[in-house]
């Protein structure tokens, strides 16, 4: 794969042209692993998204929030 890669590699040093047809080609291979895997696990794969990064969603229910743990159920023994 190394090999593959090196020889793509200089070849679109030498032609912009030849450089955005493989990008195309490569998009369509990781599209194609995408569905092999996902068929393969049998289950979703998220597909990265952009933008701009929020808080993380803590539950306000355990207390984690505030850094504290809530203590769980009382339970006698």
């Amino acid at each position: 794969m190394a090999r593959i890669i090196e020889s793509v590699a200089d070849s679109v040093e030498s032609s912009p042209q030849l450089a955005g047809q493989i990008a195309d080609n490569l998009t369509s291979i990781v599209g194609y692993q995408r569905i092999l895997a996902k068929k393969i696990i049998g289950l979703p794969i998220r597909l990265k998204q952009k933008g701009i990064p929020r808080q993380p969603w803590l539950n306000a229910s355990t207390g984690v929030h505030q850094g504290k743990r809530k203590s769980p159920s009382s339970s006698k023994e």
